[in-house]
């Protein structure tokens, strides 16, 4: 695979995931009794939290598979499934998220607000995580760890572009229009983590093989 193939593949994964279009109704309702120097301030915390988290993964996800004696097509096997139940749940309307950042609520102030739950779990939960691992684990290339690290940064560029033109994307798109964006999405998602499981399985199935 090329460099150009793995940063297109990352950045799908990616953005996917972490749904910059499809989150903008949520970043709004989570923000919208704040004032617009504390929304300002909310979203580019948020993202620093967000992608500062990913991008600490993205470079100690070996030594961290090493440590808990996991294997990379574990990994890959485990992230194939959970990322399949993250494109189900985008599929539905993520109704699983919904329930779960409605119970969490909207108290507290911006800075805590930024962190939790803004920056987790809606820009950075299980599947972004799971993704990244997944993704660097494919390679001991330091490049493509770096074209990772780059995507990651690149993705969170999106996100705070969404914010600073949420109301205006929200017009233009609607909330039917982000959703039909999101849903079409976690079609081309569902197809890529039934790869990496596969890609995992059958990593598996050679290591049973005997050798010679």
């Amino acid at each position: 695979m090329s460099y150009l193939e793995f940063f297109l593949k990352s950045l799908i994964y990616l953005f996917v995931i972490v749904d910059p279009i499809g989150n903008i109704p949520l970043y709004i309702t989570f923000t919208e009794h704040l004032k617009e120097e504390e929304r300002e301030a909310v979203s580019k915390r948020a993202c620093l939290v967000a992608s500062s988290i990913l991008i600490f993964i993205s470079l100690t996800g070996k030594p961290v598979l090493d440590f808990f004696h996991v294997t990379v097509d574990s990994i890959r096997i485990a992230g194939g499934i959970l990322l399949f139940i993250v494109s189900i749940d985008i599929l539905f309307g993520r109704l699983g998220r919904e329930r779960y950042l409605s119970a969490l609520g909207d108290d507290g102030d911006s800075e805590s607000l930024a962190i939790f739950p803004i920056a987790l779990p809606l820009y950075t939960g299980p599947g972004a995580i799971t993704a990244v691992l997944a993704l660097v684990s494919e390679t001991d290339d330091p490049l493509a760890k770096l074209i990772v690290v780059f995507t990651i940064a690149l993705i969170y560029l999106i996100v705070r572009l969404t914010h600073i033109y949420s109301e205006t994307l929200i017009k233009f798109l609607g909330r039917v229009g982000a959703n039909i964006v999101a849903r079409v999405m976690a079609i081309f998602l569902a197809a890529m983590a039934v790869e990496f499981a596969w890609n995992g399985m059958e990593g598996k199935l050679r290591s049973l093989k005997p050798e010679g």
